[in-house]
This record gives structure tokens, C-alpha cells and sequence, in this order.
């Protein structure tokens, strides 16, 4: 599978971002419901993408970003 990384930084990323202020608002950030569509979310185009590695990786830091900023929205 060859994939255009550009589309996907470009693209796929700021349409995940938008979508997920969204689903922050609609949802509640840090309710159960954000963080199942969430998952649900980044693992469709995880999957789109074939699971290539840099796909995830990239996933995989927003996830942990996510978790940082729930943790401090818990301590204040």
C-alpha cells in the first residue's frame, strides 16, 4: 500500500482534530462516550492507513496527549 503521508498530516489530521473538539463539546471530554469514539475513531483510519506504523505512531501520541491533559483537567 502506498500512502501519501503529506494527505495524511494534512489532511486526515486536522479533519481527526476538528471532529474530536466536536465529539469534546457533544460528548464531555473525559467521559466514557469521547474516549470510545475516540478509539473507535483513530483505529478506522489506523486501518484505512494499514496499520502502517507511522499512522499509529502518530495516533499513539495524540492518545498519550489526550491522557496528559485529562489527567490535569482532574487535578485542578
Amino acid at each position: 500500500m502506498k500512502i501519501n503521508y503529506i494527505e495524511f498530516f494534512s489532511v486526515e489530521i486536522p479533519n481527526w482534530m476538528r471532529e474530536s473538539n466536536q465529539k469534546m463539546v457533544e460528548l464531555g471530554f473525559g467521559s466514557f462516550a469521547y474516549w470510545q469514539w475516540a478509539n473507535q475513531s483513530m483505529s478506522a483510519i489506523c486501518n484505512k492507513y494499514g496499520n502502517d506504523d507511522l499512522i499509529n505512531g502518530q495516533f499513539h501520541l495524540i492518545w498519550e496527549w489526550l491522557t496528559q491533559q485529562q489527567k490535569r483537567m482532574e487535578e485542578v
